[in-house]
């Protein structure tokens, strides 16, 4: 999404409220980044490699014009403005610092909660880590963390530690302690960055930018960042409109790859030591450090994998602290492979969809069949469009209602692929036009919207048309920035258009279109988030600079999420694995084969090794473990959950139906009610019976708007 310099620098303290009028977040600078006299000692560049004349001066008179890109909020000298660049995406390097735990101050301007005492309720800190646990001699790296303190004055001995996904998101730049509301008087709540994201040694294509930058690097290289890292240099010379960052698919990694391979390990950065083995030992020395005998985990996505991993190693580490309890949403194994099975990440919800049809006997009766019906329905629509009364119906027009089973959609897939069958359109009409299934799976009380106010109808209504509440409360919250801008409607307009193309993104608009600016000016929610932001913006420059910082570095780190996967995964399969998965696919219509073409080559001039191939083996362990799969979940289908369990000796899976990606976001939330009863006693039966409200109610053939 298009975000102005405005949205970036309220990101951080609004994230959380836009959409639920809850708390913001705690930030954490392991070192101050922006005052003259807090800013890190960097390293000694290394010198430039040697090159003939012609390309020195090329790569001198290129570094010179990129850097006076930035010019505009600088007083125009190279060195000042890559300064400025290096405040803004500081590149990673070694620490001289001692072993351990050291709490500093948390970014100037940002604070836990409204009420809040920085130190009292909360604290921010560095962990100072072994870069490679096997020569504890060698260099450091230091490590961001938050604490949020418990509330309650008698809380439990045992924090839980939250593993964010990626790899490569940021944990404590994350919207992330609001769900454990129901926990926080009992226990701390810790929020660890992962080496090689957020404040702790981002690898991203703008550090990249940054170090090139400064070491001279060839013009090519240059170019080929500022391509991959577009809103580095647009944010430092204040331009209105930051622009997107590109899909990984559309850039040409190879040269990027060595490019940042070279500058990175040129800072003294040893990329093998950016694993997911290292990962676990770290967090693991963590809280043991913070001086806890035992602990929690919750991994979501590739914090599960890690999670797991924890769980496999933790009983080979010197005075381990005991593990307790794991919540896992959104599995995904160590076990899983990465190219082969991303085939299946826009398919396998298709199958679970079938069979809770094929499982609910009306359901069954008025579809029968209905895998194969859809099958031939795909491969006729491969061959020709469906014309019905001038309204022509392509295989992409199917694939976009299809693959979209936000709100309550999913219940009216079966009458659509019936009535299409017969050249009949209602129903694909319907669900194109944002007629039915638009209501949400389950109503949300931490969203918390009032549907008196045409505003929040609105964000409530959009909402319901997208694929999980994590990412219903994404839109809620770059929707209310737009709501503040200077013409709300031409942004709200825009962030649809850009973000969400066909027909979801018609239906948004269409939405759209029913709000007006007398609406707006009178909403008691758009008066509250400008209240909001403006608190925000106060201070000095300084502190603008460090939010402006935060709000780059809680993206995600596209260099770390290679390293990572390479070493686990991609070194150990070839494009052919991904090849003979589509070949056994069911609807191969559904998914995009070039995904896994683009992954299968991304480790291609980034030498990283492969990890221990025992890394791929399943994981061992009796810990208590609560598995959230949900039944629609895209990046990591429901057979992920199902290996998980079925590695594991004492876990417990619950499937959430009709809920995408990313299930335990709401503190109030069915899941978020399970998932507190969990950690609160880990071995006592759940409680599952919420869930029952949630299962599709389909729509059958004689009953309209069932």
């Amino acid at each position: 999404m298009k975000n102005n310099v405005l949205l970036i620098l309220i990101l951080l303290v609004i994230l959380v409220t836009a959409c639920q009028g809850g708390t913001p977040e705690a930030t954490v600078a392991p070192e101050p980044t922006v005052a003259p006299t807090d800013m890190p000692t960097e390293e000694a560049a290394p010198e430039p490699t040697e090159a003939g004349a012609d390309t020195e001066s090329a790569t001198e008179e290129a570094t010179t014009e990129e850097a006076a890109e930035v010019g505009d909020t600088t007083s125009g000298s190279m060195d000042e403005q890559l300064e400025l660049l290096a405040a803004l995406a500081p590149p990673p390097q070694l620490s001289d610092k001692e072993l351990g735990i050291q709490i500093v101050p948390c970014l100037p301007g940002t604070s836990l909660g409204f009420g809040e005492v920085e130190g009292e309720d909360y604290y921010c800190g560095v962990f100072t880590v072994t870069q490679n646990y096997n020569e504890p001699d060698g260099r450091n790296l230091d490590l961001a963390f938050v604490v949020a303190k418990a509330t309650g004055e008698n809380p439990e001995p045992d924090p839980l530690l939250f593993l964010a996904g990626g790899p490569g998101q940021s944990a404590v730049f994350a919207p992330s302690v609001d769900r454990y509301r129901e926990l926080r008087p009992d226990r701390d709540i810790i929020l660890f960055d992962i080496r090689g994201s957020g404040a702790s040694q981002r690898l991203g294509f703008e550090e990249c930018l940054v170090l090139a930058l400064q070491n001279g690097a060839p013009a090519e290289q240059l170019d080929a960042l500022q391509e991959a890292a577009p809103g580095l240099l647009a944010a430092a010379s204040g331009e209105q409109e930051i622009p997107p960052s590109p899909a990984i698919w559309d850039l040409d990694l190879p040269p990027l790859n060595q490019a940042c391979w070279e500058q990175f390990s040129a800072q003294g950065l040893d990329l093998n030591q950016f694993t997911t083995a290292s990962n676990a030992r770290d967090a693991v020395e963590l809280v043991k450090a913070l001086g806890y005998e035992s602990f929690d985990l919750h991994g979501v996505s590739y914090g599960t994998r890690l999670a797991m991993t924890i769980m496999d190693n933790i009983p080979g580490y010197n005075d381990a602290p005991e593990l307790r309890s794991v919540v896992l949403d959104s599995t995904f194994p160590p076990s899983v492979y990465l190219v082969r099975t991303i085939v299946r990440s826009d398919h396998d919800f298709m199958l679970q969809l079938m069979k809770e049809c094929q499982e609910d006997a009306a359901c069954n009766e008025a579809y029968p069949d209905l895998s194969a019906r859809l099958a031939e329905l795909l491969k006729g629509l491969e061959e020709a469009p469906l014309t019905v009364n001038g309204e022509t119906v392509t295989l992409d027009d199917v694939l976009d209602q299809l693959t979209n089973v936000g709100g309550t959609r999913a219940a009216y897939l079966p009458k659509m692929i019936a009535e299409l069958e017969a050249g009949v359109l209602d129903t694909y009409l319907a669900l194109r036009d944002g007629e039915v299934g638009t209501e949400s799976a389950e109503s949300s009380p931490g969203l918390d919207l009032d549907p008196s106010d045409p505003v929040q109808a609105f964000l409530a209504d959009v909402s319901a048309l997208i694929s999980d509440e994590g990412a219903a409360v994404e839109f809620i919250t770059y929707a209310s920035f737009g709501l503040l801008e200077d013409d709300p409607l031409a942004a709200l307009q825009a962030i649809i258009e850009e973000s969400y193309p066909g027909e979801t993104g018609d239906q948004m608009l269409e939405l759209l279109g029913r709000l007006t600016a007398e609406d707006i000016a009178a909403s008691p929610y758009v008066a509250q988030q400008l209240a909001l932001a403006m608190a925000s913006t106060e201070g000095s420059p300084e502190e603008a600079l460090v939010r402006l910082r935060t709000g780059l570095a809680a993206q995600n780190a596209p260099l770390l999420f290679t390293s990572i996967h390479c070493a686990d995964d991609i070194l150990n399969e070839s494009f052919e694995d991904a090849q003979n998965s589509y070949n056994n696919l069911q609807f191969p219509q559904l998914t995009n084969l070039d995904k896994s073409r683009v992954q299968a080559s991304r480790c291609e001039s980034w030498p990283i090794s492969a990890a221990p191939i025992e890394v791929k083996d399943p994981v061992t362990s009796n810990v208590p473990a609560l598995i959230l799969q949900g039944a629609y979940d895209m990046p990591t289908p429901i057979y992920m959950g199902q290996t998980a369990n079925s590695e594991l000796e004492n876990s417990t899976y619950v499937l959430i139906p009709q809920q995408g990606h990313a299930t335990w976001n709401i503190a109030e939330s069915c899941v978020g009610q399970i998932a507190t009863a969990f950690i609160q006693n880990p071995e006592t039966a759940l409680d599952l019976s919420c869930l029952d409200a949630r299962w599709p109610q389909w729509a059958l053939p004689d009953d309209g708007e069932k």
